[in-house]
């Protein structure tokens, strides 16, 4: 069984359907506000505010409540408020299926059990594939970047599911180096329903199709990426520069050369290919 979310579990187990799979998801997703969403509601920032907020994140590897303190959009107490306010509103899956008595509460604490008990045993394998192939813990600290950014950009979640040295690719990847004390070549290949969840958060539109807009837009997520890996970087005084990003087809992409990190999210999958 490859690492995935607990709701496509219970799908995979028959627990569930894929309608209520997609019901409580959307229900939890509606529930469960971001905090920049709460301090709009309560009238603490403005729409615009909250964007400016959101939009710096990208640039700093800080949380919202440390990124607005810093603009002096919210104090230290409205921030403790929101944070106390968004672990009390908060809905978790397995509540909003006993909730939609889709299961019962018995039946969850089981499957969740075993869900668990699965899940543990392929991270610490998984674990062990990545430390095999790092190199001065790069990879680590790429994919935790990518991991970290990704929910906060587009407020999705992200799982990593299997490292491979070569893997299927289709469509367009994106590619940008990183050159100097480390050379680190770094290329995203997002499914369509991915790259389309990426460019509507990131300019807050719609995008029927991918289309040269929506490419920009994953360069720029990109470029965002690799931007914060060289701050961490330039913090412990390694020197780097990044060439900007490409958009290369994937038949033209030197796949036998990178390592392939392959995450699911709720949109569908996106594959990491990195090459040190």
């Amino acid at each position: 069984m490859a690492i995935k979310f607990f709701g496509h579990y219970l799908l995979d187990e028959e627990i569930i359907t894929a309608q209520q799979l997609t019901e409580a998801v959307e229900y939890q997703s509606e529930k469960n506000l971001s905090l920049g969403e709460i301090a709009v509601r309560e009238n603490l920032l403005t729409l615009k505010d909250a964007e400016t907020i959101n939009n710096k994140q990208r640039i700093l590897d800080k949380r919202f409540g440390e990124v607005s303190i810093l603009l002096g959009l919210l104090t230290q107490e409205q921030i403790e408020y929101l944070l106390v306010t968004q672990k009390k509103e908060k809905v978790f899956f397995g509540e909003v299926l006993i909730f939609k008595e889709f299961i019962s509460e018995q039946e969850l604490e089981k499957q969740l059990a075993l869900f668990e008990e699965l899940q543990q045993i392929e991270v610490v394998a998984l674990d062990e594939k990545i430390e095999a192939l790092d190199k001065d813990n790069i990879i680590k600290e790429t994919i935790g970047v990518l991991q970290k950014l990704y929910p906060r950009i587009v407020h999705d979640y992200i799982k990593l599911v299997s490292v491979e040295k070569e893997s299927e690719n289709n469509g367009i990847i994106v590619v940008q180096k990183m050159r100097g004390d480390i050379h680190l070549d770094f290329a995203l290949q997002p499914e369509d329903p991915v790259a389309l969840a990426i460019s509507q958060k990131f300019l807050k539109m719609d995008f029927e199709s991918v289309d040269e807009m929506v490419l920009d837009i994953i360069s720029e997520f990109v470029n965002v990426i690799l931007g914060n890996i060289a701050v961490k970087l330039s913090a412990n005084s390694v020197k780097v520069d990044l060439t900007p990003p490409a958009i290369i087809k994937s038949e033209d992409f030197q796949l036998k050369e990178y390592f392939s990190f392959n995450f699911t999210t709720t949109q569908g999958t996106l594959k990491l290919y990195l090459k040190l």
